[in-house]
């Protein structure tokens, strides 16, 4: 190949502002939009509705359809099958109650006022295909709705499931949907249709082929230094996918997605070693590059000279916000109005999956330049300005601190346990309904608040969802159970510590993952570890003075990712007692590496622990 020939200006340019569009958008405090929506704004000003910079080639055409592939990967790889798992396992609620059902409800709801919405437009001519135009209406962005739950602390719990369940549907099936009608579009052949079949046998072949190899000792020992075999392997699926589905005359977008789904049932694990791997390169490189092209090719004159485009805008906009939160409303045999309204907000929001319809519906000619450009302004639109009204709507949410503690029930053993968190550096925070150990609690110098411990309102205010533990004094079996409930399902608290005088009859707040302890409990874990390790044990009871301390440190810090322990520079006296990872303890050794999200249990004096907390984590 002539290297001479090609010229590198175009990418160039689309490289330098994929590096510099976040720094900008980060400094742009007072409008908080996503870093995609700046990479399509900053396309525009260098492509054709500005400077028109680019200059379009094969090869650039091929990084951005790549990049529009990889997207699709990521999308796949986002779902987390442990947090749909988990859906079934929350509640004894009628069917219909229940997070997958209300998801799937809301989709169809969605699916069926899309078609309404869809079809007026045609009578208005607005719009020359009902059947695309219904299914981009239907999308939701994956890549909007899972950082702004996660941000607000609710993707663990019921509500935050139902959210996402309703995003993963509408992506997922919208994508099928557009594979199927693409495939009846450009074919008379009906059969061609159930080629899409082979796509799903093929899923299938390759997950079990997957099962067979993952873990193995030679793939984990080929997975790093520049071997990097799972990362090849990625690359392998995608392209197979791609190839598979170019063979069968289907779009790619519903492959790379499957392949996506593949990676993520093999690779099970928050921020696994692979995912981060493969966000980077995608976010890093081809990913911007889609964004950035897809504004570059968007011609704005087309849509400000267009009479018409003064009356789709706003059509548009209406009808993507009313699919989505009208059908919100069946939240509300769950929820409250407002949750209900919030949710509907934030599945308005669209991106990747709708500028992508999109722009397969101008390759083939079913939708106008004029129309393609009005729909990536309303992703623009939408995905700016949901997730800012999710946010106004929602339960305001204070910055999570990892040191925030929130007992419900003012007794003498919740008062002598806050008293020991205090000097552990604990924020406390007390809840009761009595205004009497409101005022005597309040003039010990305690946060606290006064109000029913049932409402969910109520509890929202406190700021309860961002407790790190809640700490529920056991009253009646009914309430206690309702208080789990509430605390693990609706405000997706993960570490729920019951305090009881009675062992028996649990099973309620068990269900509810509380953790109980009871003067049995106690006295016999407290006699066992100090007959086991009398004097490690009894450094934990020492008075207050004792300037001895262990924390739990989640590392969040990229320059320690893929780090050796040997080369690791603990501050003062700190030791690292044990890492946790994925649901499995590791005891440390020189040749041990750090990987993204381990946690880190660390023993040493308070002040260098802190120092190693601000270390890992990040923060200073």
């Amino acid at each position: 190949m002539d290297h001479s020939t090609i010229s590198y200006n175009s990418l160039l340019i689309i490289i330098l502002l994929a590096t510099f569009v976040p720094f900008i958008i980060k400094k742009m405090k007072w409008l908080p939009i996503p870093i995609v929506v700046g990479e399509v704004i900053a396309g525009m000003i260098i492509g054709k509705s500005g400077f028109n910079l680019i200059e379009e080639t094969a090869w650039l055409n091929f990084l951005y359809t790549f990049g529009f592939a990889f997207l699709m990967f990521l999308s796949g790889l986002e779902i987390d099958f442990n947090l749909i798992k988990s859906t079934g396992k929350t509640s004894q609620e009628k069917w219909y109650k229940k997070p997958f059902t209300l998801a799937s409800f809301l989709f169809m709801g969605t699916l069926f006022l899309a078609y309404s919405i869809a079809y007026i437009l045609k009578q208005f001519h607005f719009i020359a295909n009902i059947p695309l135009i219904t299914l981009i209406f239907s999308t939701t962005s994956l890549g909007i709705v899972v950082p702004t739950l996660k941000e607000k602390n609710l993707l663990h719990g019921a509500y935050g499931q139902i959210i996402l369940l309703a995003a993963l549907i509408a992506d997922f099936a919208t994508m099928v949907l557009v594979t199927v009608y693409i495939s009846l579009y450009t074919s008379a052949a009906g059969y061609k249709v159930f080629l899409v079949l082979l796509l799903f046998i093929a899923f299938f072949v390759f997950y079990k082929m997957g099962l067979k190899i993952a873990g193995k000792k030679i793939i984990e020992d080929l997975s790093h230094a520049t071997s990097q075999i799972k990362v090849r392997g990625a690359f392998s699926l995608i392209l197979i996918f791609i190839a598979l589905a170019q063979s069968l005359g289907t779009e790619i977008i519903l492959g790379t997605f499957l392949a996506g789904l593949i990676v993520s049932l093999l690779d099970e694990g928050d921020h696994s070693d692979l995912s981060v791997k493969l966000d980077a390169i995608g976010y890093g490189f081809f990913i911007p590059i889609f964004f950035i092209m897809v504004g570059a090719n968007f011609d704005i004159r087309s849509v400000i000279n267009n009479p018409k485009s003064i009356y789709l805008l706003p059509a548009l906009l209406v009808a993507v916000y009313a699919v989505k939160i009208i059908p919100a409303f069946i939240l509300k045999m769950k929820f409250s109005l407002k949750a209900s309204l919030s949710a509907g907000f934030l599945l308005s929001s669209r991106l990747s999956l709708i500028i992508a319809t999109s722009a397969i519906g101008l390759k083939l000619n079913i939708i106008s330049k004029e129309t393609n450009g009005t729909i990536i302004l309303v992703a623009i639109l939408t995905c700016t300005v949901s997730p800012l009204l999710f946010n106004k709507l929602s339960a305001a949410s204070p910055s999570r601190k990892n040191n925030s503690v929130y007992m419900i029930g003012v007794k003498q053993k919740t008062l002598l346990l806050a008293k020991r968190l205090q000097h552990s550096g604990a924020d406390i925070s007390f809840i009761t309904h009595n205004p009497e150990k409101y005022e005597k609690t309040r003039k010990q110098n305690y946060n606290v608040y006064l109000g029913d411990t049932l409402d969910i309102d109520f509890l929202q205010k406190t700021g309860i969802q961002d407790a790190k533990t809640v700490v529920i004094y056991k009253t009646t079996d009914d309430i206690s159970t309702e208080i789990c409930r509430i605390c693990r399902d609706v405000l997706g608290i993960e570490n729920l510590l019951l305090l009881t005088n009675n062992q028996e009859n649990l099973l309620k707040e068990n269900k509810y993952g509380a953790t109980v302890i009871s003067p049995e409990f106690a006295t016999v874990f407290m006699a066992e570890n100090l007959i086991l390790h009398p004097k490690a044990f009894s450094l934990l009871f020492e008075e207050e003075e004792n300037d001895f301390c262990m924390c739990e440190i989640h590392l969040k810090n990229p320059n320690y990712f893929d780090y050796p322990i040997r080369s690791l520079k603990l501050p003062g006296d700190c030791l690292i007692l044990s890492i946790l990872r994925e649901g499995v303890k590791i005891i440390p050794h020189g040749n041990n590496i750090l990987r993204s999200g381990d946690l880190i249990m660390l023993v040493g004096s308070k002040e260098h622990v802190k120092d190693a907390e601000l270390l890992f984590e990040n923060l200073q």
